[in-house]
């Protein structure tokens, strides 16, 4: 297989095109979830309500790919903002998971649905087998990056 990209396709242009809007997007409804919360601690409360039972402040540091106290700093944010708590960890007394509060999940929830809702009204010109094209190539893409990035 060929390295080069298709010719008059610049896929990282595209990519990046794209992201910047969904981020301009999310930055526009992040006061349905909470009026305080900026778009670098929406990711960490993405994390964690991802992970419903629960995930240490390393963990998500590691997942995220940032410092320690940077995550620490950002889980303090959510929460004083009553988005976030902290639980015993069953498996280990010594350490606490943070989970987010129901409030948060119910919200992200709803946020996730509206962003979801628009995605459709992008492709609804698009055929059921250009969906599931795309589905697979995003998938694929993705499951590569997280090997390799």
């Amino acid at each position: 297989m060929t390295n080069e990209l298709p010719a008059g396709l610049d896929v990282d242009f595209e990519l990046t095109r794209f992201v910047r809007r969904v981020r301009n997007r999310t930055l526009r409804h992040l006061g349905d979830i909470h009026p305080k919360l900026d778009y670098g601690n929406f990711m960490f409360l993405l994390a964690i309500v991802d992970a419903p039972d629960g995930i240490r402040g390393s963990e998500l540091a590691e997942d995220l790919g940032v410092h320690k106290s940077t995550a620490s700093r950002s889980v303090a944010t959510l929460e004083r903002l009553g988005l976030v708590t902290r639980v015993p960890d069953p498996d280990d007394g010594r350490a606490q998971l943070l989970v987010a509060e129901p409030v948060a999940t119910q919200r992200v929830a709803e946020y996730r649905r509206r962003s979801h809702d628009r995605l459709v009204t992008l492709i609804d010109d698009w055929t059921p087998d250009e969906v599931a094209s795309f589905a697979r190539s995003l998938t694929r893409l993705n499951d590569r990056a997280e090997r390799d990035f």
